[in-house]
């Protein structure tokens, strides 16, 4: 008897928690969405900009090591030394970037 009513108290609060966490949903899709300043757009677009360069550099370099896996010796050492060097050039433009960026942004 004791588990029936535990089960039917679970069946019933399960029920009801899925219509409320519904109702709540669509109330909040109704919401405009709220205007950003174009202080935080900037700073946005800064952070994509840079985000998609370091993924570049990171492609970048990857290709270069697996170029550089077919060669023997100095070559392949150089190879990879000028892929790691690459890569670091291009993070540190990168960096560099998205500092003028931000220190462009409006305030």
């Amino acid at each position: 008897m004791k588990r029936l009513l535990i089960g039917v108290v679970v069946c019933l609060s399960l029920g009801l928690a899925g219509p409320v966490s519904l109702a709540s949903q669509t109330k909040n899709s109704n919401q405009p969405a709220p205007k950003t300043s174009p202080h935080a757009e900037a700073v946005k677009q800064c952070n994509s900009t840079y985000s998609a360069a370091v993924k570049k550099a990171n492609d970048d370099h990857s290709a270069a090591v697996k170029a550089a896996k077919d060669l023997k010796g100095k070559a392949h050492s150089d190879a990879v030394g000028a892929a790691n060097k690459a890569k670091s050039d291009a993070l540190a433009a990168a960096k560099k970037a998205k500092a003028d960026c931000l220190k462009a942004a409006p305030k």
